[in-house]
C-alpha cells in the first residue's frame, strides 16, 4: 500500500514522501527480524536505501525541529543500532538531530508540532544515551 498507492498519490510532496519512505524502512526493519539469515543482508540494503531516501527529501526540504525529520532520524538511528549493529553511526546520526533540531527549536510556534518534536527529541535523548559508550558523551536536557 505505501510503495504501490500513497507514495505515488503523495504528488511531489516532500513531506508525505519522506514520510512514506521512512515507512518503507521502517516495515523492512521489522521484516528483518524474522527474515532468514540469507535474506538479511539485502533486506538491510533496501531499508537503508528506502532511510537515506528519506532523510535526504527531509533534510532538503523540512526545517530540523519538523517532526517528520525529526522522527525519520530518530528511526533511522535506531535501525543502523540494531539491524546494522554500527554503534558510533547510529549515535552520530542522532546526535546531529538532536543538536540541529534543539537549535531551531525556539522558531516552532505550531503548538501541535511542538509537543510532537519534544516528544521525538526527548526519544533521540533516551537513545542517544543507550547509544553511547562510556563518559564524555553527555546529553544536553530539553
Amino acid at each position: 500500500i505505501v510503495k504501490d498507492i500513497l507514495t505515488p498519490n503523495a504528488r511531489n510532496d516532500a513531506e508525505q514522501i519522506a514520510f512514506y519512505e521512512r515507512m518503507k524502512g521502517d516495515f523492512i526493519r521489522y521484516e528483518i527480524e524474522i527474515a532468514s539469515t540469507n535474506l538479511k543482508e539485502s533486506l538491510q540494503n533496501e531499508a537503508n536505501h528506502c532511510y537515506l531516501n528519506a532523510k535526504e527529501l527531509a533534510e532538503n526540504n523540512l526545517p530540523a525541529y519538523h517532526p517528520v525529520r525529526v522522527g525519520i532520524m530518530l528511526n533511522y538511528s535506531v535501525f543502523c543500532f540494531n539491524s546494522k549493529s554500527k554503534t558510533d553511526n547510529a549515535l552520530k546520526i542522532a546526535k546531529q538531530a538532536y543538536e540541529e533540531a534543539l537549535a531551531d527549536y525556539d522558531q516552532l510556534h505550531n503548538e501541535e508540532m511542538r509537543r510532537d518534536a519534544h516528544a521525538l527529541m526527548k526519544s533521540l535523548q533516551n537513545n542517544m544515551k543507550h547509544f553511547a559508550k562510556g563518559p564524555g558523551n553527555e546529553i544536553e536536557e530539553i
